[in-house]
């Protein structure tokens, strides 16, 4: 197999073409590739404001302004690694439960080839069922999840599988090591005085609060002493940043991380064994301007440079 290669922003304009993922090509197959970015365009579990479902395709589009170099890094990503677009899952606007096995059928089938994902949501529900597919290849994962919210909750309005409960199904499951999870920048109201009790007792949860009173190098530098050499997954809600850097999110909570918190908190996975990852929660239709899927967009390039700078070393 050729190495795939993005298209040439200096010979066809960036505003020109079918939008894939940072212009790499779309190969619906993941046999000799090394990572892919995955949409899943699904927000049925949802349980406030909607519109993640359309972040893929919007994503994509916004992606196109990003360059092929990582100037921190000194990495060409697609010159490190076999990278491209495959595509989007198969989901079902009217049933979670399907829309999951979809989902976890398919990553499954990318990581049989020894291919590593980075998804493209959605709303954070998609990440338990990933995870199904990344613990049959990998056992147990370490998590760190930067959200605004814990996500951890039993159920809500009865229903086990949204939005706000997948770190606990995955939890209840045994597909992810509760000694390895961070989970950084919870902020918020609460619906009650215990909502974070679940967390605080199973998990290190490192409240926005903490970030902003010990600063960013001290919280990666535990991050990285708790994964230690353990897989680890990246799950990314982009209400995890505040909002003046990322408005357009079903459930935005103000005092969140700036953009480059966490572009330091992903270049602090560089020399972990990153197995996974996933951006979730870009909402277009709740956007100003388009610039949270912008946003996304650069952060998807920065979590590929660090597969790249790991494949490298």
């Amino acid at each position: 197999m050729e190495q795939p290669r993005p298209v040439d922003s200096m010979v066809y304009p960036r505003h020109s073409g079918i939008a894939t993922f940072m212009r790499y090509p779309h190969i619906p197959d993941a046999r000799g590739l090394d990572v892919v970015l995955v949409g899943v365009p699904f927000d049925t579990s949802a349980g406030y404001r909607v519109g993640a479902r359309l972040a893929p395709r919007a994503i994509r589009h916004h992606s196109s302004q990003v360059r092929l170099h990582h100037p921190v890094h000194d990495v060409t990503i697609h010159e490190a690694i076999r990278i491209a677009d495959y595509g989007d899952v198969r989901t079902s606007p009217f049933d979670i439960a399907r829309t999951y096995d979809w989902i976890t059928e398919e990553f499954e089938r990318i990581h049989s080839f020894g291919c590593k994902t980075i998804a493209v949501g959605g709303d954070h529900g998609i990440t338990y069922p990933i995870l199904r597919a990344v613990a049959k290849h990998h056992g147990p994962v370490a998590v760190v999840q930067i959200d605004s919210h814990t996500d951890t909750h039993d159920a809500q309005f009865g229903s086990k599988l949204t939005h706000a409960t997948p770190f606990r199904r995955a939890h209840e499951a045994g597909l992810i090591d509760p000694k390895k999870v961070m989970q950084l920048g919870i902020r918020g109201s609460l619906f009650y005085p215990d909502d974070l009790k679940w967390s605080k007792e199973h998990y290190r949860m490192v409240p926005m609060h903490e970030i902003h009173r010990r600063g960013m190098d001290e919280v990666v530098a535990d991050m990285r002493a708790l994964i230690g050499a353990a897989p680890v997954y990246l799950s990314l809600d982009i209400d995890g940043l505040d909002p003046s850097c990322a408005p357009g999110t079903g459930v935005p909570e103000i005092g969140g991380l700036s953009t480059w918190q966490a572009m330091q908190v992903i270049q602090g996975f560089v020399g972990l064994r990153l197995v996974g990852a996933d951006v979730v929660e870009v909402s277009p239709p709740c956007d100003a301007n388009d610039i949270t899927s912008i946003v996304a967009a650069q952060l998807l390039f920065e979590i590929a440079a660090v597969f790249a700078v790991n494949k490298a070393r």
